[in-house]
């Protein structure tokens, strides 16, 4: 009987140490999950973005005392970028590679078609804004480009 559960105890630890954490690429991998609202008020409103992430290295984060951004997302409409950063996340256990989510929130902006101190015109059209988002990590390397689904900017 003893020799049967030696057995045993003796298979699963075979078996658990077989078991391979995910392997990622050292390149950060981003990928859109939803955004909270489909339209927003020009200069007024917020919506949150969330996308997941992977990083083979582990690096994805800056430190507290790094005052730098690594998340860039776009206005493509204009250009415009806006900055913001995905805090530093300690090493948990031996494997590097870390996968999460990231959420953000982004300040609606000026319609195209607005008067210059970006205050409601009247009668105006609302325009389709489309955010595009971007991630480096410490090492400088930048995730794929990722595009949110269309928000509707009201102007009036």
């Amino acid at each position: 009987m003893k020799n049967l559960i030696l057995l045993i105890t003796l298979c699963i630890i075979i078996v658990a140490s077989c078991v391979k954490p995910p392997e990622y690429p050292v390149e950060p991998e981003i990928e859109f999950v939803s955004i909270t609202k489909s339209e927003i008020r020009q200069n007024v409103d917020t919506t949150n973005i969330t996308f997941s992430f992977t990083d083979g290295d582990g690096d994805i984060g800056l430190p507290d005392t790094d005052p730098g951004t690594n998340i860039t997302v776009t206005d493509t409409r204009t250009g415009f970028q806006e900055f913001f950063r995905i805090p530093f996340i300690p090493q948990q256990g031996v494997a590097n590679g870390i996968s999460g989510e990231v959420t953000i929130t982004v300040l609606a902006t000026c319609c195209l078609n607005s008067n210059p101190i970006c205050q409601p015109t009247v009668g105006a059209n609302p325009e389709e804004i489309i955010y595009t988002i971007q991630v480096r990590d410490e090492a400088g390397h930048e995730s794929n480009l990722i595009e949110v689904s269309p928000v509707t900017l009201i102007c009036d």
